[in-house]
């Protein structure tokens, strides 16, 4: 077995356990933070097709199929109580991390909060020809998952009242790899992400400004804040290229040169402020943006979801913090004020 395939097993252990445990351990208590809301949608909710159609889900979470590219493809619909076909919600992707089952994203996504927010969770799953789940997320000119994607929204938009100007993508190491690679390819459609351990800016990326907010580790060890690790095209050779990459890919980069790749994108002024927000984490932020650019860096993390530490797990990922909670965090992006 390569030392790849080993690190993603690893990471498969770390982050079945987290997702299945209710969390809540760590070393700090959680810290406030002065995070605003991000502008990412109209006042007034736009609706769509399946506004008109009555609602085609019950509220209550559900194992889905769809045919893309002839190929059957799964996911999880979580719709919220509230929920009743005649007023616009919002759509959250919750994309799985290298190995790891769709079916273990809501709990660490915050799923559950969709009623709080009004919005319905999407948890999609990857695979397609392997064992192993995972996205590819490297930035080829034809790119299967991102068709996916598109072709998922557009379902979605025509059997649900769901608002196409708030959609938005979070995840985790490989899917918050496939997020910025959505963020890149769907600008048009998808309104804002959230990288949690695994943001990348993937070039060509030359579409509209798309806000970001992303959480990074200094002590990640499996993608590792100075670059390298299970990048996004190091996990589409593993997975589906075995060894025959397309040729042009752009060479993967740190966090510090991706986010100024995204800080240019958008539209930002280049030099950053920065906040200390806890005792081990600094908010990073660009000023006068078109579309909202933030970055937060936790000193000493490792590869984790802050707010979802597992201290078992620190010896082989790095350690976990409890100092900002990045569902949280990201909430306050996407929705603002919960209703």
């Amino acid at each position: 077995m390569s030392a790849g395939r080993r690190a993603a097993l690893l990471l498969a252990t770390v982050m079945l356990g987290a997702c299945s445990s209710g969390g809540g351990h760590g070393r700090a208590a959680t810290a406030t933070t002065t995070t605003r809301a991000v502008r990412t949608a109209p006042a007034v909710a736009a609706s769509s097709a399946g506004c008109r159609s009555g609602p085609a889900a019950h509220p209550g979470t559900t194992e889905q199929t769809l045919e893309s590219d002839g190929v059957e493809r799964h996911y999880l619909l979580d719709v919220p109580a509230g929920y009743d076909g005649t007023r616009p919600y919002a759509v959250l992707f919750g994309l799985h991390a290298l190995t790891v089952d769709y079916r273990f994203v809501p709990s660490m996504t915050g799923f559950a909060d969709a009623g709080k927010y009004r919005f319905i969770g999407v948890a999609p799953s990857g695979l397609l020809d392997s064992a192993t789940p995972y996205w590819d997320a490297a930035p080829t000119a034809h790119n299967y998952d991102v068709d996916f994607i598109a072709h998922l929204l557009d379902h979605l938009e025509a059997t649900l009242c769901v608002d196409p100007a708030r959609v938005f993508s979070t995840g985790m190491s490989n899917g918050a790899q496939m997020s910025s690679l959505l963020a890149c390819r769907l600008s048009t459609r998808v309104a804002a992400i959230a990288a949690v351990s695994g943001e990348e800016f993937l070039a060509p990326c030359t579409g509209r400004p798309v806000p970001i907010m992303a959480f990074h580790g200094t002590a990640d060890p499996i993608l590792p804040y100075g670059g390298g690790g299970l990048n996004a095209t190091r996990i589409a050779d593993l997975y589906h290229y075995n060894g025959h990459l397309p040729a042009g890919l752009p060479a993967p980069m740190g966090i510090d040169a991706s986010m100024q790749r995204w800080a240019a994108h958008n539209g930002c002024r280049p030099r950053y402020t920065e906040t200390r927000v806890a005792p081990h984490v600094i908010e990073r932020r660009w000023p006068s943006c078109r579309a909202e650019t933030v970055l937060y860096v936790i000193e000493g993390g490792g590869h984790s979801w802050p707010g979802q530490p597992e201290p078992q797990f620190e010896k082989t990922f790095g350690p976990g913090t409890t100092e900002i909670d990045a569902t949280n965090l990201m909430f306050r992006m996407f929705f603002g004020r919960p209703t």
